[in-house]
């Protein structure tokens, strides 16, 4: 254990003192599929990581897996995606303020020159997705568990989670057939099926009465 922490801090201060010489900047080419495969795959692990450390405690008998599962899987790639543009954003901003690398932080996240090399444009974008990725992560989170136990509120509270994003969905899948949208429309109008099955899942289910009248 101690040996692997020696070598991570040594290949840090190598990557380090590369990166200070210019030896070590950035991919000259795009990445290939390959590449994406990797990162997508490692993504949706962690994903699942997160899933699991949100909905194990809060199972009870008679909640809805498949619900509780889809919901807290959509928190964890929220968090997964709100760190990245997070990161992507401060980076670009303190690119911004060394004019040899203008270049470079253009190339690192491009906004069809909405930002117009405004350095406070950046710092905005990232607290506005840590205060709106917060309140996504929070909902999804609380629907997810409400999802995996019984009480009927929570459980309503699922539902119509899941049933604005089958809404979503529906409209992502009229943009399909209207003509060809981009790929994460594409992805959101595949995940249709499954929204509306852990919408019906997820429903609060009534509970019979057996208590007694005195």
């Amino acid at each position: 254990m101690r040996g692997g922490r020696l070598a991570l801090a040594g290949w840090g201060l190598f990557a380090g003192g590369c990166a200070d010489r210019g030896l070590a900047s950035g991919p000259t080419t795009a990445p290939g599929s390959g590449t994406w495969v990797v990162v997508g795959v490692a993504g949706a692990a962690v994903a699942i990581v997160l899933a699991a450390l949100v909905i194990l405690p809060a199972r009870r008998p008679g909640g809805s897996d498949l619900a509780a599962w889809v919901l807290a899987v959509q928190a964890g790639a929220a968090v997964i995606g709100g760190a990245v543009i997070v990161g992507a954003a401060l980076r670009t901003g303190s690119l911004l303020t060394q004019p040899d690398r203008t270049e470079q932080a253009a190339s690192l996240l491009r906004l069809s020159g909405l930002d117009g090399g405004n350095q406070g444009f950046f710092r905005l974008m990232a607290a506005t997705t840590i205060v709106l990725g917060s309140l996504l992560v929070s909902v999804l989170v609380l629907s997810a568990r409400g999802a995996a136990g019984t009480d009927p509120l929570e459980r309503a509270l699922a539902t119509a989670v899941l049933a604005v994003e089958g809404l979503a969905s529906a409209g992502a899948v009229a943009w399909v057939l209207l003509g060809a949208p981009p790929v994460p429309i594409t992805i959101g109008a595949a995940t249709l099926p499954i929204l509306v099955a852990s919408t019906v899942a997820a429903r609060p289910r009534q509970e019979g009465y057996n208590g007694t009248h005195g």
